[in-house]
């Protein structure tokens, strides 16, 4: 409250370029590739906490670090405005955003109902070939992952939309399609080593739940599925709110003698 906007710290021109995610879609213009790769990189600038919160995400600044002009710019801080991670204040500009950890919390459990819904609807409403095909799905995931494909985002987006298809309702896929898209930036943080492999065997355990009928089963695991990622976000940033903390906080004075 009392720190003026003119004074704090700027987005950081000479900061590392994290590696950026690419999506495999053909035949889109320049802009919407820039602004991806732009939109990518600051998000992964934001949740690691090399941008921390109140830090301004000024255009020119931008601009200079990736050597792009200002329309792939603005659609990126576009995009990230209706993540939650940055501000948009009149006269005041774009900075980064505090991280609600209770709010955050909310939305996982809200998800993890949804996405556990859906798994329950598809053990039930799926056909004998839609259960083939998911088989299918999983396996050629397991095959990729083994023969070193590292594309873990679109792997784990596939296998989420086949769930949402065997559903067979459009109004509880579209919601949570909806909060699964506002939460992909964190989302992002789960594949880490260690837990991408735990991830995806819950995948493997969804599939079997579904393609045996259990609709209990399917839904409980794909719920606990989504909860973990909730979990590991959260304390990714309590465990980097903790290290901002010690950093400003200053040194007691030692008494002498």
């Amino acid at each position: 409250m009392g720190t003026s906007l003119r004074n704090a710290p700027s987005f950081r021109e000479s900061s590392s370029v994290y590696p950026l995610i690419y999506f495999m879609v053909f035949k889109r213009c320049t802009a919407v590739t820039l602004s991806d790769e732009v939109f990518q990189a600051l998000v992964k600038a934001i949740l690691s906490g090399e941008v921390e919160p109140g830090a301004r995400l000024d255009e020119p600044s931008i601009c200079r670090k990736f050597g792009v002009s200002r329309t792939p710019i603005r659609e990126a801080l576009r995009r990230l405005s209706g993540t939650g991670l940055v501000e948009v204040t009149p006269r005041k500009g774009v900075t980064v955003a505090r991280i609600d950890v209770e709010q955050l919390n909310n939305m996982f459990e809200a998800l993890g109902e949804f996405e556990g819904l859906c798994a329950k609807l598809s053990a039930v409403r799926m056909s004998a070939l839609d259960k083939k095909r998911l088989d299918v799905l999983n396996k050629h995931r397991q095959k990729r992952i083994a023969d070193g494909d590292t594309d873990f985002a679109t792997m784990n987006n596939e296998f989420h939309e086949a769930i949402y298809f065997g559903a067979h309702n459009p109004s509880i896929a579209s919601v949570t399609r909806s909060f699964r898209q506002r939460l992909a930036p964190f989302r992002a943080l789960q594949f880490v080593p260690g837990r991408t492999v735990y991830s995806f065997h819950e995948h493997d355990e969804i599939v079997r739940a579904i393609i045996s009928s259990d609709a209990e089963r399917a839904y409980d695991v794909m719920r606990d599925h989504v909860i973990g990622t909730g979990l590991q976000v959260i304390e990714h940033f309590s465990r980097n709110g903790e290290a901002a903390a010690s950093r400003k906080r200053p040194r007691r004075r030692q008494k002498a003698g």
